[in-house]
């Protein structure tokens, strides 16, 4: 009889060293585990937060409209075709942005009973002397608060000269204020009726 006691009560001690180490065990697991997701918390935090530290405008990305200087040009062309041809020269000061998009208006004609000229009246497109696609909508990108009724040259190339270059048929070569804009850097710079652009034909 004394020989089963002790082993009962030996047992009884094995179950209580048992639940002990489980206790421990599992005491030990949580507090290694949220040890583990503190830091990660924290490292992920940070990352973020540097993140969007350098997501914010750095303030470099503004243009200047002095930076920019717009010298207009037209002259009738082929006789046979009957067109008139136009050309901007923009030159970019040391420093300024280069320009993504420049928009003519062609809202422009005086007189209310003619009818307006449209991007239907141009080919031959040129920046630079490279062929050019045209657009008529201001698309997404420009922050431009334009006219209804433009011609937008789209996506321009770096360059510190740029020659846009195009005609019209029949002859638009009247040429009257308009209001053009340049898009450059995050700014879309306008000069309001005063550069000059084709217009109705008179």
């Amino acid at each position: 009889m004394k020989s089963i006691g002790w082993l009962t009560l030996t047992r009884m001690k094995v179950s209580r060293v048992l639940s002990i180490v489980a206790v421990v065990v599992f005491a030990f697991a949580c507090s290694d585990g949220s040890e583990d997701v503190t830091p990660s918390a924290d490292a992920s935090a940070r990352k973020n937060a540097k993140l969007n530290v350098n997501d914010e405008p750095n303030g470099n990305c503004e243009s200047k409209k002095e930076d920019y200087s717009i010298v207009v040009d037209n002259w009738d062309g082929t006789p046979e075709d009957g067109s008139a041809c136009w050309k901007y020269t923009i030159t970019l000061a040391p420093g300024a942005k280069d320009i993504s998009h420049f928009i003519i208006d062609l809202n422009n004609c005086p007189d209310p009973e003619r009818t307006p000229l449209s991007i239907e009246r141009f080919y031959g497109a040129k920046v630079n002397g490279v062929a050019w696609d045209l657009s008529s909508s201001e698309g997404n990108g420009t922050g431009c608060s334009v006219s209804d009724n433009i011609v937008k040259f789209d996506n321009l190339p770096s360059a510190k000269v740029y020659v846009l270059e195009f005609c019209l048929n029949p002859v638009y070569h009247n040429a009257l204020p308009t209001t053009v804009w340049l898009k450059a850097g995050c700014t879309c710079n306008v000069w309001v009726e005063e550069i000059h652009g084709p217009c109705c034909a008179f």
